[in-house]
């Protein structure tokens, strides 16, 4: 892999592992310091993960089963997780929600890292 290469791999990769650690924390941040950028919070939760699935899954997509395992645990997780809080709680719906949203930006993060990796190679030749 050419070296400008690495490097954007190397930036993607820290955009994901930051993007995964801003989710845990607005995910476990008392609800009064919760950012709110729309009126439904759904929306953000879908925008959230599945940006975070798109971005892990081209950052690792040879890793993509574990990209996924991982989305829907890190869903749960968290989920449960905020049950342990005093202003927040973890619903089944939401881990729906999350998961689901998760599970739709790692499948078009792994069809955009197929894209990508037959855009470097070039055209199969048979």
């Amino acid at each position: 892999m050419p070296r400008s290469n690495r490097r954007w791999l190397m930036v993607i990769r820290l955009a994901a592992w930051a993007l995964v650690a801003l989710i845990v924390l607005v995910t476990l941040v008392p609800i009064g310091l919760r950012p709110v950028m729309t009126a439904d919070p759904s929306v953000e939760r879908i925008a959230a993960y599945a940006v975070g699935g798109l971005v892990m899954m081209v950052s690792y997509p040879r890793h993509w089963l574990m990209i996924l395992l991982g989305s829907v645990l890190v869903a749960g997780g968290l989920e449960a997780a905020q049950t342990l809080t005093s202003t927040r709680h973890g619903r089944f719906d939401d881990f729906l929600v999350k998961a689901g949203a998760a599970l739709a930006g790692a499948c078009a993060g792994l069809a955009l890292a197929g894209l990508a990796r037959r855009r470097l190679t070039g055209p199969a030749r048979g």
